[in-house]
């Protein structure tokens, strides 16, 4: 049974993940939903930890940039590299 509130959708880009015990780190994106994202990192980040996420969205023809709190939800290892799962917690 799907738990996922949202459906997700393909999204790939950079997304800028900083925090005061992280610093800031560059990762890609793989998928996007209204309530989080999936990452793609060369290292682990703790569970739990708040983050702040920056990234740029297209809408209409338009750049954004977006700046979204975001929760670490789940980091597992695959080939090589950690999937980051975050929840959203507010958009600006």
């Amino acid at each position: 049974m799907e738990k996922r509130q949202h459906r997700r959708i393909p999204f790939q880009r950079s997304v800028y993940l900083s925090s005061r015990q992280i610093g800031e780190q560059e990762m890609e994106s793989s998928d996007f939903s209204l309530s989080g994202m999936s990452m793609l990192s060369e290292q682990p980040v703790p569970v739990g930890e708040k983050v702040r996420l920056r990234f740029v969205v297209n809408t209409l023809g338009n750049r954004r940039e977006l700046n979204v709190l975001a929760e670490i939800r789940h980091v597992n290892l695959a080939a090589g590299r950690y999937r980051v799962g975050v929840n959203f917690l507010d958009l600006d």
